[in-house]
């Protein structure tokens, strides 16, 4: 019976481990013996659970995909600290949620990637040890579609437009879309891009159908496609004008003619459209006995224009395309692309002519003149207006410097009596100095109070090798700690060196420290922890402004922002970088961060930075 009962209680040990002594119930999952007999643990994860909070990712990534991933042991005990990796195929991108590390369940963000709104599959693949899982994510939601009439006729170039979208909405441009048509009739971009989308995500190109029957304009980019179907007939179906270029506010006529097998299709109602410009007498016009109809287009502003007739039975569909242009130039403004050059360089100067109702004027010469010192040339004398009214020309820079705007580029409109003032003139000045050799750091005594902290700013000036301030040049900051001290201040009453008390706060530094960060990598490496405190000193105790870009007399400012606890007892380096074709240019200052000084100046107030915040005693050995 003793026996028995002994056998009993060595069964209730064994199902209540941790009521006998056995440790607590993690144990349970130990792949070892028991009894401290040498046996090991086994914490390697022995599964992987892993999941996706959706199978599909929009491909404008503005909602990320969480992957989630947790490694289990053999008794499906969550691993916290087991390690899991992350990675992705197709040109996606995932990043590990670096705040899970050491939880349980492990995640990370996928997105399509940078610039990458391809409709397309990716593998995301999550490995943990040996162990190894894949889910597949379908990044979806782009989309292309085809824009045009459901009917034309033979021989009648007619406008289509393709419009590529991203799942957001968003317009997808510079992407090469390819077109086709299964009756191979021609296609046609209607701009000299080619078949690439402009800023609208959309691709303007016209059909001139020789093939007639049912023809299906396929599109495809980006992983996907779109069609349309559209009715080619043997109509003669058209409309024409007179002047490829129409003045602006001067109606032009527009003629409609429209046989079918030789024979006038009389009394059909046409209705009518125009991207810019009115259409008189009505929008609908209706064909006589011949077939023909007239109407009338015309615009208070300049630019392109596509005119549509659309037959209202049977969406017979014909365009036009046609420009509205300004012919009566009234003013002319001078453009650069940079207005500072380095010596030998280039840049693209622009004359823009405009009429009183700034509307850009078309086919106009503009004549170019060249004042300077410096051996520079201009690529032409005359430029004739585009459809922006823009006449451009190139200005190449000699291999000297010149003062501060001390090149001048005039431009006027040429005239045919050439004895009459111009209409309209302008002149444009440029600079041509060395680049952003010169970089000045500067300070004032001031600072202020915001809160908790202290802010202090710094002034920046860069010019280049002619003392000519440089606009528009990025500036990177940064402080690195170089010392801290410790100490504090004693209060009012105390004697000081002169026998007299004193009436505020007196600064008592007890010792000054070198920064332990030898490398200054803002990691603790063997051998800088020389307090043994466990972290580097000084903390990075201040702030500054990450980058900024100077303005038109060359100068920017830089902000550092600090605790006030810290003030007196750090000190650190402020530099200033700017990067001119790959040379690095560095200015830099060292200085302790600065007290207000009526924070310290009266015994009716206690300074915010008291006491050392690295403590108060004379060695720099210890952390006290």
């Amino acid at each position: 019976m003793k026996k028995v009962l002994q056998r009993s209680a060595l069964a209730l040990c064994v199902l209540t481990l941790a009521g006998c002594g056995g440790g607590d119930g993690n144990q349970l999952s130990n792949s070892g013996g028991s009894g401290g007999t040498g046996g090991t643990t086994d914490t390697s994860a022995k599964s992987l659970e892993v999941s996706a909070s959706s199978r599909q990712l929009g491909s404008s990534g503005d909602k990320p995909v969480t992957i989630s991933a947790i490694a289990k042991d053999v008794n499906n005990n969550v691993l916290k600290d087991a390690t899991v990796q992350f990675s992705v195929n197709n040109e996606a991108t995932i990043e590990a949620d670096t705040s899970t590390a050491t939880t349980g369940v492990k995640t990370a963000l996928l997105t399509p990637g940078l610039e990458n709104p391809e409709n397309r599959t990716v593998t995301v693949t999550i490995k943990s040890g040996t162990l190894l899982k894949t889910l597949d994510i379908a990044i979806t939601g782009t989309t292309l579609v085809v824009d045009g009439p459901a009917r034309i006729t033979l021989n009648t170039p007619t406008t289509f437009t393709a419009k590529l979208k991203d799942s957001a909405g968003k317009a997808l441009a510079n992407e090469t879309v390819t077109i086709n048509s299964s009756l191979n009739n021609a296609l046609t971009p209607a701009s000299g891009s080619g078949f690439v989308t402009d800023a609208n995500g959309e691709i303007q190109f016209t059909i001139n159908a020789a093939v007639s029957g049912t023809d299906t304009i396929s599109v495809s980019a980006l992983g996907v496609s779109g069609s349309k179907t559209l009715e080619i007939s043997g109509d003669d179906f058209t409309i024409t004008s007179t002047n490829s270029e129409i003045k602006v506010k001067t109606p032009e006529a527009i003629s409609l003619k429209w046989t079918q097998n030789g024979i006038a299709q009389a009394n059909k109602t046409i209705n009518l459209a125009a991207t810019r410009g009115e259409i008189k007498p009505a929008q609908i016009v209706t064909t006589d006995a011949q077939g023909l109809a007239t109407f009338y287009v015309g615009s208070s502003t300049a630019g392109g224009t596509v005119i549509t007739a659309t037959d209202a039975s049977t969406g017979l569909s014909t365009s036009l395309t046609r420009e509205f242009i300004a012919t009566t130039p009234a003013n002319l403004n001078m453009q650069v692309e940079k207005e500072l050059l380095t010596p030998e360089s280039s840049t693209n100067v622009i004359a823009v002519v405009k009429d009183a109702a700034d509307n850009p004027v078309k086919n106009q010469v503009v004549v170019f003149n060249l004042e300077d010192t410096v051996g520079g040339k201009l690529s032409s004398s005359t430029a004739t207006t585009d459809s922006l009214g823009k006449a451009t020309i190139g200005y190449t820079a000699g291999n000297a410097t010149s003062a501060k705007d001390g090149v001048k580029i005039s431009s006027s409109l040429r005239l045919t009596d050439p004895n009459a003032s111009p209409v309209a003139d302008d002149y444009i000045n440029l600079t041509v100095g060395g680049q952003g050799l010169r970089i000045v750091l500067g300070e004032d005594e001031k600072i202020t109070e915001e809160g908790l902290f202290y802010k202090k700013s710094f002034g920046v000036i860069v010019t280049d090798s002619a003392g000519n301030p440089v606009k528009d040049k990025k500036v990177d900051f940064a402080l690195v700690p170089l010392a801290y001290a410790k100490g504090s201040f004693a209060p009012c009453g105390v004697t000081l060196s002169d026998g007299t008390l004193s009436t505020k706060p007196v600064f008592v530094q007890t010792a000054s420290c070198a920064s332990e960060d030898t490398d200054t990598d803002g990691l603790l490496d063997a051998g800088e922890d020389l307090n043994s405190s466990g972290r580097l000193e000084p903390t990075n105790a201040a702030t500054v402004t990450n980058s900024a870009v100077t303005d038109s007399d060359g100068k920017v400012l830089a902000t550092v922002i600090y605790p006030q606890s810290h003030a007196l007892w750090n000190k650190v380096r402020l530099t200033a970088r700017i990067l001119v074709s790959g040379s690095e240019y560095i200015e830099s200052t060292d200085l302790v961060l600065p007290v207000l000084a009526a924070d310290v100046g009266s015994c009716d107030i206690s300074p915010p930075n008291a006491v050392s915040p690295y403590g108060v005693d004379a060695s720099c050995l210890t952390k006290n």
